[in-house]
């Protein structure tokens, strides 16, 4: 549990892992896909802070595609998690830290 998330169910898959997440009395499905899993161990990102990352992002833009990516400042760094949607979940692509964030 972090920021209102609770993990209800989470399943191993060919695509990656599985969550069913609560969030504020609302039940929201999201893919890890292994890649991403693999990025955010690298990183040192727990899958708790991915998804606070995701779903209380501070912007959102367009990414290639059909993508998307949640931003969200970390002190000097800023936390990114790439993700796209299906029919009925959200697929968290990557999550990564980017390097410091330089003031103009």
């Amino acid at each position: 549990w972090i920021m209102g998330i609770t993990i209800v169910k989470s399943l191993d898959s060919i695509k990656g892992k599985l969550l069913d997440i609560k969030v504020e009395k609302r039940l929201i499905k999201i893919i890890f896909t292994w890649h991403a899993l693999d990025s955010i161990q690298d990183y040192g990102i727990s899958i708790e802070n991915a998804l606070d990352y995701l779903l209380f992002a501070d912007e959102i833009i367009r990414g290639h595609g059909e993508r998307f990516i949640a931003h969200r400042k970390l002190n000097d760094h800023l936390a990114r998690v790439v993700y796209e949607y299906d029919a009925n979940s959200i697929i968290i692509v990557t999550s990564y830290r980017h390097s410091p964030i330089i003031q103009l």
